[in-house]
């Protein structure tokens, strides 16, 4: 498809739609490479920047965990955070992974469109 002899509104679409997707190729490529950093390169950069407290808390009125429940309690908490650590890397990557696979096509379409009216305009004047 061409855009020769089109209307403006055309030329202005498939330059937009060529921005945008190249705009969520640029997003998506970088938070892949953010997390492939993280992951095998800066591996401390994903660490908790706050401290995890543990404190006995209170089960009843008036009565406390004990020790070990409280180092229990600690563990499953610290677990269910790389856990969670874990979960929020992979969403992150399945989301890149997918504006990759329906943004690349889109920008290669249509940009193709835009390259080859430009290349027309050019050869005119």
């Amino acid at each position: 498809m061409s855009t020769k002899g089109g209307s403006v509104i055309l030329r202005i679409y498939f330059a937009l739609v060529s921005f945008v997707t190249l705009m969520m190729l640029v997003f998506s490529v970088s938070d892949l490479i953010n997390v492939a950093l993280k992951t095998y390169v800066f591996k401390f950069a994903d660490a908790p920047e706050y401290p995890m407290y543990c404190e006995p808390q209170f089960i009843k009125e008036n009565v406390k965990e004990t020790a070990e429940e409280t180092e229990a309690r600690c563990a499953r908490n610290k677990e269910q955070e790389k856990q969670s650590a874990i979960v929020r890397k992979q969403q992150s990557l399945v989301r890149d992974i997918s504006m990759l696979i329906v943004s690349l096509p889109l920008f290669f379409i249509h940009f193709r469109i835009v390259l080859r009216d430009w290349k027309e305009m050019k050869k005119e004047v």
